[in-house]
């Protein structure tokens, strides 16, 4: 690990130290010169923005950092008209076009307006070769045209990841690049939205509220803190200068007979959704506001069709700009995001009587304040507030009846839980130029207040073999209540140094003490990227750093959810094997969840309509926290909870981008991978569901590891007013452990694997004429081909039906009916 870590330092640090400075602007007789400056308010010089050239055919041509006066330069463009965009963290991405002639040079401005002091720009939202968010680290981002076109609407956020390479669906949640889903981070914009007892996201924005969503695998900007494995941010869409009232997916969904995928049997699936906004005062107050009803009913292939999940949830996002002088704005959110999941854990093995159902209210408000104090100094703080309350209810109270092939009775246990973060950010970015370059500085602050209170009610699980007679039965004593409070405090730093305008170095560092386990954390970063010819059509990223997770509340809580009493029974069901065991929850002393990660990654545009990426990373984790049953007497155990878990994940990619604008787009990106992780985490058995029965911790490969993954998301326009979609997505299966009667692990875990995983999305759509309105209207089908996609498996060796494979999702047909942003 060190030693490909000081590689990966020295081809990403000391290597680009030989780039050149920017050449002089002259043309040649057959081409043209495009050269300008980046300023905000009119006469402040902007160095190190990233300028993004493309074609009358919306193609990108080439890609270049302003230098430390805020100017570029591009030789020996084509003759032609060119839209040119400048994207700086902290300003509204801008656009301007531009006339290149042969033989001359042409001049433009670009002027950067500080985020919410915008009036008619041109807001880019399709990422560039450097992304703005993070240029240091590998990003996938779709913008909300993007996400409307490939989830045809109504998807949320959990279709949306399925379109990018980085993230796979585990069976806990959405793994990024083979992490826990608890591992991620989640941000809508810069404030914290995970519940701080999990370390999860549930809620679920509107999906007009979204303007993209960006997946950042390691970002090594300090500013991104509170994770180990990535970093998802959403970004809002704000009212734009007239008033518009747009209403969508008001077509449902229906489910239809098995094996018949037009015969109608009841309601699947209805999202209706609706967006208005505009000015309410001309160039300084704006609102736009987003809605979204969602009701969701899902039978399972392997139980009878009319046995049913269905949930219901309503979505409200509110977003306020001001812009309160020319140099000072703000903006204001509010989120309201209530939520029932009757039959929730529905499976092959769970059957309706055995699940539960959850209430989830969850809300969010937040003010952010931005400022241009200077013209060389920028301030940005945000206060945000999110709240969420959680109760699981089983069916009954009857005991649970674990058998290898069903479940009888009612759900173990009945929970609720209040849990809430107060989030306080405070930043300060700044520039200056000496005669060796320019360097672009962030400095600030992050407090976070985590509370979370709840209660959990436990009732008897009993573990029986196929022929019902008593193997194990576990049983909780008392009731119990949980509580949590602590506060989070985060000094980061960072300093961008650009000695010219292809190459730049970007370090910093974070100091973090994390509430629950008390300790201080200190965290370096560095990173850079190079602009590897005068074109800038290739780019050479990397970087290493340490990243620390927030440890979840539940860690903190552990010792006060109560004793476990296990007692075993001989092969008649009746005579006990030993005297019971009682499990007291113990914590050992606890570190910080880290992960140490280095990567490196190279962008080609090869021409205007073919581009590669190619990329490596690689991620040590450490102090991870795992729950391990230990008996310590005869009649007393621990079920003990310790920071000894770690994980390893190292991924090799290649990927192919074709583009020919508004006629063809594809995306082809294969994933070749290895990741290995202690199994018993805290996360996999103290989630909002919690889980009975734990066995013994084994490191082995990950939930979440896929070997082998291509991914591919295309779209077409093969005549005018028709469009043509397409999502496959290749991968190995994944891992699995082998039980017995007791549900104790046998042999070596997760050695076993699904079978392998395709799954086709494909849809036709044309624009239509309705009444002043041309939306589109189509055809989209899921599980195209009818592919094997088992979700369950019978992996109990008690059971006569070891190793079979359950619940395959069968192919799906909607009529689609939607109006493009």
């Amino acid at each position: 690990m060190e030693f490909r870590s000081l590689i990966a330092f020295v081809l990403m640090v000391l290597v680009p130290g030989f780039a050149l400075a920017q050449a002089p602007a002259s043309p040649s007789p057959r081409t043209g010169v495009l050269q300008g400056t980046v300023t905000t308010q009119g006469t402040v010089r902007l160095p190190g923005a990233e300028i993004v050239v493309t074609d009358s055919a919306n193609k990108q041509v080439v890609t270049i950092l302003s230098d430390e006066n805020g100017h570029f330069a591009f030789l020996g463009l084509t003759p032609g008209r060119y839209k040119v965009s400048a994207a700086l963290a902290s300003f509204v991405t801008t656009a301007a076009t531009a006339e290149v002639t042969a033989g001359r040079s042409s001049d433009i401005t670009i002027d950067l307006p500080i985020q919410s002091i915008a009036e008619n720009v041109d807001v880019v939202a399709k990422s560039p070769v450097v992304s703005n968010e993070n240029t240091l680290a590998p990003t996938e981002t779709l913008s909300g045209k993007e996400i409307d076109t490939f989830t045809s609407g109504g998807g949320g956020l959990q279709a949306t990841m399925r379109l990018l390479a980085s993230v796979i669906e585990a069976p806990n949640g959405m793994s990024i690049r083979g992490g826990r889903p608890n591992q991620a981070g989640m941000q809508l914009g810069m404030n914290t939205m995970v519940d701080p007892s999990t370390g999860l996201s549930k809620i679920s924005l509107p999906d007009d509220a979204i303007e993209s969503v960006s997946v950042l695998p390691n970002p090594y900007a300090v500013e991104f803190g509170r994770f180990s494995s990535g970093v998802v941010v959403i970004q809002t869409r704000r009212a734009s200068d007239v008033w518009r009232l747009r209403i969508n997916d008001i077509d449902p969904t229906f489910r239809t007979h098995r094996g018949s995928p037009v015969e109608i049997i009841g309601l699947g699936r209805e999202a209706p959704r609706a967006e208005f906004g505009g000015p309410i005062v001309k160039d300084k107050l704006y609102v736009q506001q987003a809605m979204q009803f969602i009701y969701n009913a899902s039978d399972v292939p392997s139980l009878p069709e009319d046995i049913l999940r269905t949930s219901t949830s309503f979505s409200s996002f509110t977003r306020v700009d001001a812009n309160l002088t020319p140099r000072h704005s703000m903006v204001a959110t509010l989120g309201i995001f209530p939520g029932k999941t009757h039959g929730d854990l529905l499976g092959t093995f769970m059957p309706l009587d055995a699940t539960v159902d959850t209430h989830v209210r969850a809300n969010e408000i937040a003010v952010t304040e931005r400022a241009v104090w200077t013209d060389a100094l920028f301030g940005e703080t945000s206060i945000h507030v999110h709240n969420y309350q959680t109760d699981v209810q089983p069916q009954g109270g009857a005991p649970m009846q674990l058998l290898p092939d069903t479940t009888l009775g009612n759900f173990f246990n009945q929970q609720h839980r209040d849990t809430a973060t107060y989030q306080v950010i405070s930043s300060v970015s700044g520039s200056r130029t000496t005669r060796w370059g320019s360097h672009l500085f962030k400095g600030g602050i992050d407090l976070l207040r985590n509370a979370y209170d709840g209660t959990s009610v436990s009732r008897p699980v009993l573990i029986e073999r196929n022929d019902g007679t008593l193997a194990r039965s576990l049983t909780f004593p008392l009731p119990t209540s949980q509580t949590s409070h602590t506060t989070d405090v985060a000094l980061f730093m960072q300093d961008r140094y650009q000695p010219n305008a292809r190459w730049y170095v970007e370090f910093g560092g974070r100091l973090d003490r994390d509430g629950v386990v008390q300790n201080f954390n200190v965290t370096p970063r560095v990173g850079s990227a190079l602009v590897l010819n005068k074109s800038g059509t290739a780019v050479l990223r990397g970087g290493f750093g340490l990243f620390y997770e927030r440890t979840p509340s539940t860690a903190g809580a552990f010792d006060q959810f109560g004793t476990v009493i296990d007692q075993r029974f001989a092969i008649d069901g009746v005579t006990p094997v030993g005297p019971p065991v009682a499990f007291v929850h113990t914590t050992a002393e606890l570190q910080t969840p880290r992960s140490k990660t280095w990567d490196i990654s190279l962008d080609h545009r090869i021409n205007k309509f073919w581009s590669i990426h190619l990329g490596l990373l690689d991620r040590e984790g450490s102090h991870e926290l795992v729950v391990n049953p230990v008996q310590t007497g005869t009649t007393i155990g621990q079920l003990l909870l310790t920071s000894n878990g770690g994980s390893t994940y190292f991924g090799a990619e290649a990927g192919v981008h074709f583009s020919a604008g508004d006629r063809a787009d594809v995306n082809v990106t294969y994933t070749r991978s290895r990741a290995r992780s202690d199994l018993n985490t805290l996360s996999n058995y103290y989630d909002t569901i919690m889980w009975p029965v734990f066995g013994q911790n084994a490191y082995a490969a990950s939930p979440s590891d896929a070997p082998n993954r291509m991914l591919a998301r295309a779209r077409f326009t093969p005549w005018p007013k028709w469009l043509v979609v397409g999502i496959a997505d290749w991968r190995s299966g994944l891992p699995y452990s082998v039980t017995n009667d007791t549900l104790d692990f046998v042999g070596l875990r997760n050695v076993l694997r699904f079978p392998t995983y395709f799954r086709l999305e494909a849809g036709i759509e044309r624009h239509i004429k309705l009444l002043k309105f041309q939306p589109w209207l189509g055809v989209r089908v899921w599980n195209a081909l009818d592919s094997f996609l088992p979700v369950d498996v019978q992996s109990n060796l008690g059971s006569p039906n070891f190793g079979k494979f359950y619940n395959s999702e069968y192919p799906q047909i909607r009529i689609v009916l939607r109006f493009e942003r």
